[in-house]
């Protein structure tokens, strides 16, 4: 949000520099992003008369110009057309420096001399307007420096206001903060203005369908209007607030509501059919095309302000294109109103439609505001468009909520904030933020809340007001303390804490992502069942709109991010929960921790031009899921091929410990690779967190290191293609001694000699006893023994040699 530092001292006196303001207001909580310079003409621009404009001979849009500057006359090219002989324009004579280091000079355009620069009031900082040349009074004189006659240069802050501070959203709104952090007192505007004519309620008639989403309407009307240009310094201050001048009307509307915070919406008054305002729901099939030329389908929820005719206007979001004011505009109807946030917000995410308007009511608008900004808006209508106010107002209010409490105990404000700040200052900070607050005997106050704090509900809201006014650069850094409690079971963090730590050692870096994601997102992944998807009954956004079921479609983005920046090697995990909606409206939250790899970061140590093919991907990302099980404790981690639309086919397995189905990994599949244009495969598994670090912290028997030596053979074996390495090591297993201590699988070989449907599988066994060396005659034994498992629980042929 951005506050011109003049406008902003209308109401408060300010008495320190704008860096000091600017400390005390970040340290209040509202940060002050930018301090802008605004309106700092340069130096060597003055006013010039044009005194002849022809065609450009080849350019059908440029201009030759010639003008006086009252020393000389200089020969200009100028693009514009805004202009004719006569008007006084800014000009920058050869050898003046713009803003962006700009050095005008003499050179030719299209093959004609151009002596300098006709300016733009963007070109020269005025203003962010570049469409025409920056004209001035005809009486100025002639050689002036433009600054000489320009308004005196403003200085502007560039706000960040957080959401729940919806009354920051105005000037006024920071005033009051600015008076409480500077103890001045707040001066607010005059609306007293005259009326004259029939009384309102004999022109217009105003009623209210649905209460519960318009709490208030107020209207008055004003007749005999002029629709020209707004005041100069009007003018200036939406300028600087970013807000384009339209017409006197409109810019009041405007000015208004960067005042105070309260959106307006002015119609013409003759265009009211039926002399008649109604605010209710679109009815079925119901359309309307809005002052941006879009013609909008209305879904039955919409809130709509209508007039005898249909809809006018969307309620809290923008007018319609039917009733808007114009050039022929004599009479205006003027709307002020309070319309439900929860409500404005769904309807401008349902339209894809947003505005000045929309973003305050979305936020919180003060009910009690909407009449005090209806009555300024009329006072200066009535000054600068010439209107005469009609008598009295309506004020539809149906429901005006009751005065809101909240009582605050004193020692729990210096508990909290660790600051021995009395009973008297505190009571103080209240007032200045204007509270109303009365102590009782229990050492504590009661205090009244006004109707522009809505954000203020609990007794930690008002100590948080304490720390922002008190200053929190104020509050004191100290160490959290903190007591383990009977019966707490110090163990789960730890073990994520190790875990977590583990993943780091392998090499993957900790990355974390929003809980929303995306109905696209959690369709791409195949999670088409609506049933056990959670959906936010109000998301931020349609990118934000559902709770993940799963942490790999996320996983998966992230790597995309990277690709689409040119890292096209990363390995990532996050720990993290996700939600799965179960019969009868239950949530079922889990904790779980995803692994992502995409490109060679397996081979990272070498450089390798060739692509990561499934193969290799898929026992990177096997091998990284097996080492963090074996870090864990897990004692028996077995693998089982499943099918998942997410993946690709045949490289997806479910992954069980100690017998119990914990996860899965695999390699996503091409369809969903090339959304992200990623090529190569890409590795991802997901576990079950609490599963996975059950045994984390079990104390490992500790074995003495055998002194004898260990004994290696080598067995390979033809198998059929549907037999998984883990049914080898089961039957190996199974007819191994106590001394085969290690299997290592060296080789998978495939070719036309072995047969279609069979491969060729070579390990390395490794026998080693804790009591004695053994002899080739009991290693033979032992290795017999493993082949005639395989041969007979497999059927497995040994390959000689």
């Amino acid at each position: 949000m951005l506050i011109p530092l003049s406008w902003l001292r209308d109401y408060v006196d300010i008495d320190i520099s704008v860096e000091e303001l600017a400390d005390k207001l970040t340290f209040s909580g509202t940060e002050v992003e930018a301090i802008i310079r605004s309106g700092e003409c340069p130096d060597g621009v003055i006013v010039a008369e044009i005194l002849e404009v022809q065609d450009h001979p080849d350019a059908d849009k440029l201009k030759l110009c010639r003008v006086n500057t009252g020393a000389a006359e200089f020969s200009v090219v100028c693009g514009a057309d805004n202009f004719e002989v006569g008007d006084k324009a800014a000009f920058a004579p050869p050898g003046t420096r713009l803003p962006g280091d700009l050095e005008i000079q003499t050179r030719k355009v299209r093959g004609e001399v151009s002596e300098g620069m006709l300016c733009a009031a963007d070109e020269i900082g005025l203003s962010d307007d570049h469409s025409g040349i920056h004209l001035m009074e005809r009486d100025a004189p002639v050689g002036t420096a433009l600054s000489a006659l320009l308004p005196e240069a403003d200085t502007v802050l560039r706000l960040e206001v957080t959401w729940n501070r919806q009354d920051c959203l105005s000037i006024i709104g920071m005033a009051r903060e600015v008076s409480a952090l500077l103890g001045k007192s707040l001066k607010l505007p005059d609306i007293a203005y005259e009326e004259a004519g029939l009384p309102v309620k004999e022109l217009v008639d105003i009623q209210i369908e649905d209460s519960e989403r318009c709490g208030r309407y107020t209207a008055r009307v004003l007749t005999e209007v002029s629709v020209t240009e707004s005041p100069e310094w009007m003018q200036r201050r939406l300028h600087l607030c970013g807000v384009r001048p339209i017409n006197n009307i409109v810019d009041i509307t405007n000015y208004v509501m960067l005042e105070c915070g309260q959106p307006l919406h002015a119609f013409d008054y003759d265009l009211v059919k039926d002399r008649s305002i109604v605010v209710r729901q679109a009815a079925a099939g119901e359309s309307m095309t809005t002052l941006d030329g879009e013609k909008r389908d209305l879904a039955s929820e919409t809130l709509v302000i209508a007039d005898g005719g249909g809809a006018v206007a969307l309620a809290g979001i923008m007018g319609g294109d039917g009733s808007e004011i114009g050039e022929g505009t004599g009479s205006v109807l003027l709307e002020s109103a309070n319309f439900d946030a929860a409500g404005v917000h769904r309807s401008s995410v349902s339209l894809d439609i947003s505005s000045e308007s929309s973003h305050r009511f979305e936020r919180g608008v003060d009910i009690e505001l909407a009449d005090w900004a209806s009555s300024r808006a009329v006072s200066l209508l009535v000054a600068h468009a010439g209107g005469c106010a009609a008598k009295g107002g309506i004020d539809v209010y149906p429901g005006k909520p009751d005065p809101r409490e909240v009582s605050c105990r004193f020692s729990r404000v210096r508990d909290l904030l660790g600051v021995q700040i009395g009973d008297p200052e505190i009571l103080a900070i209240f007032q200045s933020l204007g509270m109303t607050a009365e102590t009782i005997p229990d050492g504590s106050c009661v205090v009244k809340v006004p109707s522009f704090r809505g954000d203020i509900r609990i007794e930690a809201d008002l100590i948080e007001e304490v720390a922002r006014m008190h200053g929190l650069d104020q509050v004191p850094v100290a160490m959290p303390s903190a007591a383990l409690g009977q019966g707490v079971d110090p163990h789960p963090p730890r073990k994520v804490a190790r875990c977590r730590d583990q993943l780091i050692g392998l090499g993957l870096t900790e990355i974390m992502n929003y809980s929303y994601v995306s109905e696209d997102l959690l369709k791409a992944f195949g999670h088409h069942d609506a049933l056990r998807t959670v959906v936010l009954p109000n998301p931020v956004s349609s990118e934000q709109s559902h709770l993940r079921r799963q942490l790999i479609p996320q996983i998966v983005e992230s790597l995309g991010r990277n690709m689409s920046r040119q890292v096209d090697r990363a390995a990532l995990f996050e720990i993290g929960r996700v939600f799965i909606a179960r019969d009868g409206g239950e949530i079922k939250e889990e904790d779980r921790v995803a692994i992502g790899l995409m490109g060679p970061v397996g081979r990272s140590g070498f450089e390798a031009r060739r692509a990561v093919e499934n193969d290799e991907m898929f026992l990177w990302i096997k091998g990284i899921v097996e080492e963090i099980c074996r870090n864990q404790n897990a004692v028996t981690v077995s693998f089982t091929p499943t099918n998942d639309v997410a993946m690709e086919s045949g490289w997806a397995v479910e992954l069980s410990i100690n017998g119990r189905p914990c996860g899965m990994l695999g390699l996503i599949s091409e369809s969903i690779r090339s959304e992200w244009r990623i090529s190569g495969a890409v590795g991802v598994a997901e576990l079950d967190l609490a599963m996975l670090v059950a045994t984390s912290l079990e104390t490992v028997r500790i074995e003495s290191v055998p002194v004898y030596p260990s004994v290696s053979r080598d067995i390979a074996i033809i198998i059929d293609e549907s037999v998984r390495h883990e049914e080898i090591l089961g039957a190996i297993r199974s007819a191994g001694p106590v001394e085969l201590t290690e299997i290592i699988l060296f080789d998978i070989f495939r070719n036309k000699r072995i047969g279609h449907g069979k491969k060729s599988m070579a390990y390395s066994l490794i026998y080693q006893s804790v009591e004695r060396t053994l002899t080739d005659e009991e290693v033979n034994g032992y290795h017999r023994s493993v082949m005639d498992a395989l041969q007979g629980q497999l059927d497995a042929e040994i390959r000689e040699g």
